[in-house]
């Protein structure tokens, strides 16, 4: 019996420590598309990680309030969702946003964001032993993420920049997974510059990414919009393991009008020239 123990313990400890699998399962640019969301649910019950990489909260082809943002962020954390990045339209709420962060039920990131009270610089989760640091980016471009009428007060730092310092303060981790909201060139640059990336999650396009594209060992990935389709990624000791992009039944959106962003950005326009 004693030997039986013995052998048993060995071949335990002779297993590789490094087998393990995290499924990852992503979002981006829903704009508040409620009919659309049950359809994503049964791919993310499945999940190690539920993640999301902005523009959630506002659409401006429907113009959209913060009754439907809020309505959105319950669903997220009836799911599951552990993190999302703050996109664009996210801030075109205004400082009704400031009063939907406190109570939303998961971190909402933005690494290279200042001067918007809510907004984390990182989280950290646990799952499978692993602590997986993840880091939320905007693009470089300020009047497109915060219009100056709306935010006199953000500041949009150097994506690479705050991710080198991030990861400076940042505790220790084994896994790094970036939230982008920005465009894929951006996001290219940025994923080069920080190579120790596992996986680079992207919103801001609405490119439904059949293939992750690689910058050096970087993956990076996006799901189309408005929850036509969601992203499963499979991270593994090696790096990224599987991938694939689940295409999604399209939703009719009712009202929707290419008019109303056009309005709505020209009146921007006009706030922030009479504010000059």
């Amino acid at each position: 019996m004693v030997r039986l123990l013995f052998l048993a313990a060995f071949l335990f400890s002779a297993l590789p420590v490094w087998a393990w699998e995290l499924v990852v399962a992503f979002t981006n640019d829903l704009h508040v598309a409620m009919e659309s969301l049950p359809a994503l649910e049964p791919y993310l019950r499945g999940a190690d990680l539920i993640l999301d990489a902005g523009d959630t909260w506002e659409d401006l082809y429907r113009l959209t309030d913060i009754s439907r943002a809020e309505e959105i962020t319950r669903w997220m954390e009836e799911a599951g969702y552990d993190a999302k990045v703050l996109g664009n339209h996210d801030a075109y709420l205004g400082p009704a946003l400031l009063e939907l962060l406190p109570r939303v039920g998961f971190p909402v990131l933005g690494t290279n964001v200042r001067g918007i009270p809510g907004i984390a610089p990182w989280t950290v989760v646990e799952r499978k032993g692993l602590r997986i640091l993840i880091l939320g980016f905007l693009g470089p471009k300020r009047d497109v993420y915060f219009p100056y009428p709306l935010w006199p007060k953000a500041e949009l730092l150097d994506p690479v920049a705050a991710a080198w310092e991030a990861l400076e303060k940042a505790p220790e981790h084994d896994l790094l997974i970036i939230l982008a909201h920005m465009g894929l060139k951006d996001a290219v640059s940025l994923a080069w510059r920080v190579p120790e990336c596992d996986l680079l999650i992207l919103g801001h396009d609405h490119l439904f990414l059949e293939e992750p594209v690689w910058a050096g060992r970087v993956p990076i990935v996006e799901a189309g919009h408005r929850a036509q389709a969601v992203g499963i990624a499979t991270l593994g000791p090696e790096g990224l393991v599987d991938y694939e992009l689940v295409r999604l039944e399209k939703k009719h959106t009712r009202g929707k009008s290419v008019l109303l962003p056009v309005v709505a950005l020209a009146l921007l326009f006009l706030l922030f020239s009479a504010g000059k």
